[in-house]
């Protein structure tokens, strides 16, 4: 199985559902090849038993074998722990407000989020058909999000939809990750609770989130 079968954002996923990590990032190479594996992880297992699992993981979902040369694992007591994850919830930017405005066929939306303390906000406009404005729902969140991301990191809009899952709507997203690694392919759902803009950009939001303390420009 090819290493560019699948995203490091998938690979990442994978390993998150190990046992006491709590952040992990790969870096690749210009071949999509991995060639460093970071993990952040609880203190209640031993360095070594972390690696193998990882190994495992990936041997077993991806049908890759990884180096445990290449695996790197920092542990945190329990203190630091609850912190460290403390801190990765506070990276995540929350929705605060959504704006849309509609004149001669034209769209203008805002989207307005937190970031810890920081209000940002970002606006895009279109022609105003009812799937470019859930499209700039997603623009406009993603250009928020710009001002607080690394320059060379770039977030483009794929496609946007609402379907129908289990008798309920949910708002589906598809964005590109332009890095100077390669591109990344990033999804992201929420379900429609009241408004389907709101859901989009919830959705928006779920897609970046776990890239997002990596491409922070602090």
């Amino acid at each position: 199985m090819s290493d560019m079968t699948f995203s490091s954002q998938d690979w990442e996923q994978a390993i998150m559902q190990i046992k006491s990590i709590i952040a992990a990032r790969i870096n690749v190479n210009n071949q999509g090849e991995i060639e460093e594996v970071h993990v952040l992880a609880g203190s209640g297992r031993a360095p070594k038993q972390v690696v193998r699992d990882v190994e495992s993981v990936m041997a077993a979902q991806f049908g890759l074998q990884v180096d445990h040369k290449k695996i790197s694992v920092a542990q945190v007591g329990d203190d630091e722990e609850n912190n460290a994850l403390a801190v990765v919830e506070s990276t995540r930017p929350k929705l605060v407000g959504v704006t849309l405005r509609t004149v001669n066929g034209m769209a203008e939306v805002k989207v307005e989020l937190l970031s810890g303390d920081k209000l940002i906000e970002g606006i895009a406009d279109g022609p105003s058909s009812a799937y470019n404005k859930l499209r700039l729902f997603v623009d406009a969140t993603l250009k928020a999000l710009t001002s607080i991301t690394l320059k060379e990191f770039l977030f483009v809009t794929e496609d946007v939809g609402i379907m129908r899952l289990a008798k309920q709507e949910v708002a589906v997203v598809s964005i590109t990750l332009i890095a100077p690694m390669g591109e990344q392919s990033l999804t992201g759902c929420a379900l429609v609770r009241s408004d389907d803009r709101e859901a989009v950009v919830k959705a928006t939001l779920d897609a970046v989130n776990r890239k997002l303390k990596f491409l922070i420009n602090d």
